[in-house]
């Protein structure tokens, strides 16, 4: 397996494979390969040498024909296959039907025209199925998985240092955020940015503030502080916030439930010694939300984190059992926790 980096630079020096696997969630890199691989070919070319098959609307077949044809008006041909379903778990309800047979016959003998690219946008694949195996052995793999936030953070300084802008430290924070590190969120953040600091060419704090929205998963994790803080008449004015805003009660809960188990998943594994990485990678989640979590921990015992989760599981049962207020319920949830402290 290569990194993005790698492939790139491969790709600028026309030293191309017969067939890639780019592996992961990352669309922002995804998109940087597909651009640097059809940037080798003149525009007047790709209308008949460049294809694009998404598996989830085209069958395999035709991709699999168009990798086999010779190039038409130059020497080379590039074939993309789009959301290939097929190799992963997931039981997709299409009507395409897939033979992998005639993909693996491809791969024991591609085309020397043609650089067939397979962009899995997957955090993996089913590694029973021969089709995978076969990808393994005969393809370059290109690890696209998402970025930790170092690497996050480098991309974006590089990126902005590239176009003669800057950006504040504290502006990069509130950034990072607010698109919880992942940079496929940054890069749909940050062309209003360039675009609001184009005279300075500085982004600043008060820009980032202003124009880059809050999920409502950031908004419960402030919420998660405020409760286990016990600041009750600040976490009922924010919880009203959220409801006026007509989020969902169940949802509202729902998100709770899930920060605060990640809370106690991450507790018990920092007791066991695991390190952040190794943490992420356990529970699968970005290594930026369990940063966070690591934070929040600190401060937190697993007595309170526990009491939480718990009273949180009894708002649900309420919510989906009856016609509650969920507001009161949030209320004796607050009230309850803050009187098992004292």
């Amino acid at each position: 397996m290569i990194t993005v980096d790698k492939v790139l630079k491969d790709i600028e020096n026309d030293q191309l494979a017969p067939v890639y696997l780019i592996l992961g969630e990352e669309q922002v890199n995804a998109e940087k390969i597909k651009q640097k691989l059809l940037a080798n070919f003149p525009e007047e070319e790709r209308e008949f040498n460049v294809g694009i098959y998404d598996m989830e609307d085209v069958s395999l077949a035709n991709a699999i024909a168009d990798a086999m044809s010779v190039p038409f008006f130059g020497d080379k041909r590039l074939v993309f296959i789009t959301r290939p379903y097929f190799l992963t778990g997931e039981n997709k309800k299409v009507k395409i039907e897939h033979d992998t047979n005639e993909l693996s016959a491809y791969l024991d003998d591609p085309e020397p025209t043609t650089t067939l690219v397979i962009l899995a946008p997957y955090a993996k694949l089913d590694e029973r199925k021969k089709a995978v195996k076969q990808l393994k052995q005969k393809a370059v793999v290109v690890d696209n998985s998402p970025l930790n936030e170092v690497a996050v953070r480098k991309t974006i300084l590089d990126d902005l240092k590239a176009k003669g802008y800057t950006i504040e430290p504290t502006a990069l924070e509130i950034l990072l955020q607010r698109t919880d590190a992942n940079l496929t969120m940054v890069a749909s953040e940050l062309p209003k940015l360039l675009l609001a600091a184009k005279e300075e060419k500085k982004i600043t704090e008060q820009l980032v503030t202003l124009m880059v929205s809050r999920s409502l998963e950031q908004n419960v994790f402030d919420l998660v502080d405020l409760v286990l803080r016990r600041k009750t008449a600040k976490a009922l004015e924010l919880y009203h916030d959220l409801l006026q805003q007509k989020e969902e009660p169940l949802k509202i809960n729902a998100i709770l439930e899930g920060q605060f188990r990640l809370l106690l998943q991450v507790e018990v594994l920092k007791r066991h010694g695991y390190a952040q990485g190794n943490i992420a990678s356990t529970l699968k989640v970005h290594p930026y939300r369990v940063k966070l979590a690591l934070q929040k921990t600190r401060f937190f015992k697993r007595e309170d984190l526990k009491d939480a989760y718990l009273g949180l599981i009894h708002i649900e049962e309420r919510l989906k059992g009856s016609s509650q207020d969920p507001e009161l319920l949030f209320q004796l949830f607050m009230l309850n926790f803050t009187q098992k402290r004292a």
